[in-house]
């Protein structure tokens, strides 16, 4: 009898030491605290989540329940707002100039303007040529990281009564910082022509098909020649030359 007493006194006095809690939570979402709940409880405290009420229902233990209660108190602190992000880097604005030059091993030297005088002298060593003259020039103003096109017509190569036509354009530009100054990338620069020229004794006019596709680097105050189309089965060739600079 005196051990069934004592049983029942102890049950007694365990049950008695057992509190029921409710948290109200007011930064934090009650189901994000799962985690530490069931790490603190031990298999001993009984707990319940409700998002929606944000609160967190606890049962057991008085010593675990206080360690429960503070733990989530811990976390149900405001939040710090991120910090705000940088501003993006300001797009920046670039001129990119085409040069078409006609060239031959065949002819006369003929003058060209003083800014292109180095690149033609470079095409006469290299190549062998003799006649280069200028066919067009084009100016085109776009943006970093956008694409731009431009076309028109051009004097033809030969002495037919017809204009030459073109198309340029690029699919993407890129400036980069570099230690001689800034580099501008174009992405899939393309240029097309067609190239009439008179055929046979009766002067037909046939058009030719001139292009280059290709990707080019240019650094500021550089030109490049960025490649060469034949125009028709003879010794005549378009040589596309490249410059580009960040303009405001």
């Amino acid at each position: 009898m005196k051990r069934i007493l004592l049983t029942l006194l102890c049950t007694a006095t365990l049950f008695a030491q057992e509190v029921s809690r409710v948290v109200q939570l007011k930064n934090i979402n009650a189901d994000h605290t799962a985690s530490i709940l069931e790490t603190f409880s031990s298999g001993k405290v009984r707990w319940k989540t409700d998002g929606r009420l944000g609160i967190v229902a606890l049962q057991g233990p008085t010593d675990l329940v206080d360690a429960m209660e503070a733990a989530i108190k811990k976390l149900d602190v405001p939040r710090s707002p991120p910090p705000p992000l940088p501003p993006p880097p300001p797009t920046k604005n670039i001129e990119v100039t085409f040069h078409l030059l006609l060239a031959s091993p065949q002819g006369e030297a003929t003058a060209v303007s003083p800014d292109l005088a180095g690149v033609v002298q470079q095409l006469r060593n290299v190549f062998g040529l003799k006649s280069v003259r200028v066919l067009e020039t084009a100016v085109l103003r776009g943006r970093e990281h956008k694409g731009a096109q431009t076309s028109g017509i051009m004097a033809p190569p030969g002495k037919v009564d017809i204009h030459a036509t073109y198309s340029i354009r690029y699919q993407n530009a890129v400036v980069s910082a570099g230690e001689k100054g800034a580099s501008i990338r174009l992405d899939n620069l393309g240029f097309n022509a067609k190239i009439p020229l008179s055929q046979g004794a009766l002067n037909n006019v046939q058009f030719y098909d001139a292009s280059i596709n290709t990707d080019v680097d240019v650094r500021e105050g550089q030109k490049v020649v960025v490649g060469k189309s034949s125009v028709d089965s003879g010794s005549q060739s378009i040589f596309l030359v490249v410059t580009a600079k960040v303009v405001d």
